[in-house]
C-alpha cells in the first residue's frame, strides 16, 4: 500500500511539475483560435486585477496545451463523430456544416424551429423596402439574392437528430413578399438543386458554396436582370474553361484544429475571352471592369457569398463594385458615388435576419 501511495503521489506531482517548463517556449495561438494569446502580466503591474490577469496567462500557456486539446478534438471527432467545438456540426460522409445562434440562425432553422415572429420578418422587409425606394431615387433598380445554407441544399448528409427538413425562415420571407410588392428576391434553392448532378456545389469542409456553386449562381442573377438590362452580359457554360484543383483547408476544418482528413476541390471558371479583370483589390473592397461599355454597372454588397461569385459575375457588367458588409464598415454613400444601373444584396440564409440592417 505504501508503495501505492508513492506512486500516486509521485504521478501527480509529475502531472502539475512536467507542464511548467514548456511555459518557458512562447506558443502561438491555435489556428482555429483567431486571437492574441493572453501575455504574462508584469510584477510591475501588480494590481488586484493581476491575480485574473495570471489565471488568462496561465490558461493559455500552460505547458502541452495545443497538443491536449487537439487529442480532445481528435477523440470526439475519430472515435464519437461529434464536434469539439459549438460552431461545426459533423454530418455524414465527412460533411461538416455551420451552426452558431449568435450570428443568425441555427441548425433548428433546418427544421423549422428557430423562433422568430412574422413581426420579425415583416420588420425586415419593411427596412429594404425603405431601401428599394432610396435606391429608386437614385435611378437604380434593387435585387436581392439569397444563397441556400449548405444543409438545405444537401439535407442528406445533416444528422438525423437535426431533422427531418422543413420549411424555415426563407420560406416565410417568400411569402410576406405579396405584401411588399416593391420587393424583387432571388431565390437560388431551385436553381442550385438542378445543378447537383453537375458534381458539388459546396465545399466538404467549408460553410461556403465552391467556384461551380457560384459560377450557377451568377448566371441566375444575370438571367432574372436581363429583362431590365437587355446589354447585361451572357454567363455561357461555352465560354469558361472549368478547371479542377486542390481547395485550400476549409473554415470549419480549420475550427476543428485537427486534420480532417476532407480533400475539398474548387472548380474555377477560366473565361476564354478577356473580360472584366479587377481594377481595385482590397479583399472585402474591390472593383471590376471591363472595355465595353455599353453593359450596365452594379454595385454588389452583401456577406462572404460575394467573393466567389465575383469572378463570373462581373463579366455581366461594365463596372461592378464589391462591398462586403460583414468585413467593411458601413457604406450608406456607396449607391449615390457609384451611380449604379442595379444594386445586388446578396446574403447566405442563415443571414437572414441582417435584412433589417443591410
Amino acid at each position: 500500500m505504501r508503495a501505492l501511495m508513492w506512486i500516486r503521489t509521485v504521478s501527480f506531482l509529475a502531472v502539475l511539475v512536467c507542464p511548467l517548463p514548456l511555459m518557458l517556449r512562447p506558443s502561438p495561438a491555435m489556428t482555429n483560435e483567431k486571437r492574441t494569446l493572453a501575455a504574462r502580466p508584469l510584477l510591475s503591474e501588480l494590481d488586484k486585477n493581476y491575480p485574473e490577469r495570471f489565471d488568462a496567462y496561465f490558461r493559455d500557456h500552460f505547458g502541452g496545451r495545443d497538443r491536449l486539446i487537439r487529442w480532445h478534438h481528435r477523440v470526439k471527432y475519430e472515435l464519437f463523430r461529434e464536434s469539439p467545438v459549438d460552431q461545426v456540426l459533423v454530418g455524414r460522409e465527412g460533411w461538416l456544416f455551420y451552426s452558431y445562434a449568435p450570428a443568425g440562425p441555427d441548425i433548428k432553422n433546418f427544421a423549422g424551429r428557430w423562433p422568430h415572429t412574422t413581426a420579425d420578418i415583416d420588420r425586415w422587409l419593411a427596412a429594404q423596402d425603405e431601401r428599394e425606394r432610396r435606391y429608386a431615387a437614385e435611378g437604380a433598380k434593387y435585387l436581392i439574392v439569397i444563397a441556400p445554407d449548405k444543409q438545405t441544399l444537401y439535407p442528406e448528409f445533416v444528422p438525423y437528430r437535426y431533422g427531418p427538413q422543413a420549411p424555415g425562415i426563407f420560406d416565410e420571407v417568400l411569402a410576406r413578399l405579396e405584401f411588399h410588392p416593391r420587393l424583387r428576391l432571388l431565390d437560388l434553392r431551385p436553381v442550385l438543386r438542378r445543378r447537383k448532378d453537375a458534381g458539388l456545389l459546396y465545399y466538404m469542409g467549408d460553410a461556403h458554396w465552391n467556384q461551380r456553386g457560384a459560377f450557377y449562381a451568377a448566371q441566375a442573377v444575370a438571367d432574372t436582370l436581363r429583362p431590365d438590362f437587355p446589354n447585361i452580359g451572357l454567363i455561357r457554360d461555352a465560354d469558361y474553361d472549368i478547371r479542377r484543383m486542390a481547395a485550400v483547408t476549409g473554415e470549419l476544418s480549420t475550427m476543428l484544429a485537427i486534420d480532417t482528413g476532407i480533400q475539398d476541390y474548387d472548380y474555377v471558371p477560366i473565361r476564354l475571352k478577356a473580360a472584366a479583370s479587377p481594377t481595385r483589390d482590397r479583399g472585402a473592397d474591390t472593383i471590376w471592369e471591363q472595355a465595353d461599355k455599353s453593359m450596365p454597372r452594379a454595385v454588389l454588397i452583401g456577406d462572404s457569398f460575394t467573393i466567389a461569385i465575383a469572378w463570373t459575375l462581373a463579366n455581366s457588367f461594365s463596372r461592378m463594385y464589391i462591398y462586403q458588409t460583414t468585413m467593411k464598415p458601413p457604406y450608406p454613400g456607396i449607391v449615390h458615388d457609384e451611380h449604379p444601373d442595379v444594386v445586388i444584396l446578396m446574403l447566405v440564409e442563415r443571414d437572414l435576419p441582417r435584412l433589417f440592417d443591410q
